[in-house]
């Protein structure tokens, strides 16, 4: 009987030899690492959006903010930029260009030379006269008068008739540093008032040209801002100062030049809000026969209050010409004088000569004037106001 073949048996296949540690297993397309990744993509974007979003609402809100101070009346003006440094300031004895006559000494005929403010001992003709010193403020210092007309009225310009016109006084001040330009003001219909910072060169000249084409003088005195950065110029008072260091820096600055009706502060944010600190300022106006202008660049200023308690003739300004050097805006300032003007009477603002003030102001005052307004020096309006001012 025969045998049915049998299959041959399979060999096993010899097992794979594998290594010591176990093989990682393979991952797998699209696994959870860049589900993570894609969500963190996904969020960064809405958080970039939202972040955009936010700053544009912020934008928006300072902008709008922006307008509507810009639209409303400030209550007191920002102090002006700070003198740069590449300013040269010239205060050697031995520049000839600069006379330094001191103050109560009358105009000098051209070529006449003063004798130095350094000497010692003066004639009697040039010697100051003994000091007129409020009661219980003690001594003052040089420059006092005791006869004749006191300074605010001795070197007063010429007023226009004027009838029951409303009055407008313009004051340029931070003259004197920029030749040029002070040169161009002067050229301004006039009477305007000139007030000249006490560190600039060729003083006494600059004030000569400025009084000989009918305009009125006074003196920009730096007084101490509020923001430490900004730099009100060498020799300006100090909140620091005792009074007999503003004693000695106010006798550097007024002895200067002369032919000045008064003294307006230059800066002074911080300096004007200090009573006992103006209260020595107000000692030497009284004792010297000057009128005091506050450029109320504070709120918190008692320049004028201080003035009119020791009985200093007094003024203060009603508005600021630019504030912002801006065209668009100057308009609008010399819009708000002629209303200031209209409703009370009188308006006393205060500019710069800067281009576009200048430029704007030779076309606005024969505009006004056209209009019945009457440009006046400031010591037409202190007669005006002050009950007490004469002559």
């Amino acid at each position: 009987m025969a045998r049915r073949a049998q299959p041959a048996k399979k060999k096993k296949a010899a097992p794979r030899k594998r290594g010591r540690g176990k093989a990682a297993p393979k991952k797998k397309s699209g696994g959870i690492g860049r589900l993570m990744l894609g969500g963190a993509i996904v969020a960064g974007t809405i958080s970039a959006f939202i972040a955009a979003g936010s700053m544009l609402e912020l934008d928006r809100a300072s902008r709008d903010l922006g307008e509507r101070v810009t639209k409303a009346e400030p209550e007191y003006t920002p102090e002006p930029a700070p003198v740069p440094e590449s300013r040269n300031y010239d205060f050697s004895e031995s520049n000839g260009n600069r006379d330094r006559t001191g103050y109560m000494v009358g105009e000098r005929t051209p070529g006449e030379n003063p004798a130095p403010v350094t000497e010692p001992e003066k004639t009697p003709e040039t010697r100051s006269p003994d000091p007129v010193v409020p009661p219980n403020t003690g001594s003052i210092g040089g420059g006092e008068y005791n006869d004749g007309p006191p300074p605010w009225q001795k070197f007063a310009a010429l007023s226009p008739e004027t009838g029951n016109a409303p009055v407008i006084a313009i004051v340029i001040d931070d003259a004197g540093l920029d030749q040029p330009r002070t040169a161009r003001t002067t050229e301004l219909p006039g009477p305007v008032t000139i007030s000249y910072l006490p560190y600039a060169r060729d003083l006494q000249r600059q004030v000569r040209d400025a009084r000989a084409r009918g305009h009125e003088v006074m003196l920009h005195m730096p007084m101490e801002p509020s923001s430490a950065s900004v730099d009100p110029g060498p020799h300006a008072l100090l909140a620091s100062f005792d009074r007999e260091k503003i004693l000695h820096e106010m006798t550097w600055m007024l002895d200067q030049f002369d032919g000045y009706v008064g003294v307006n502060n230059h800066m002074g944010s911080k300096f004007t809000s200090d009573p006992e600190r103006m209260q020595v300022v107000m000692e030497v106006m009284k004792a010297r026969g000057l009128l005091f202008l506050d450029s109320k660049t504070s709120a918190k200023s008692v320049g004028f209050s201080m003035a009119r308690q020791y009985d200093v003739p007094a003024l203060e300004r009603d508005v600021f010409i630019d504030d912002a050097d801006d065209a668009t805006k100057i308009a609008e300032m010399l819009a708000r004088i002629e209303k200031v003007a209209a409703n009370q009477g009188f308006a006393i603002a205060i500019g710069h000569p800067r281009d576009l003030t200048l430029k704007a102001l030779h076309k606005w005052i024969p505009a006004i004037q056209a209009k019945g307004f009457v440009l006046v020096p400031v010591t037409d309006i202190l007669r005006r106001t002050s009950p007490s001012a004469t002559g």
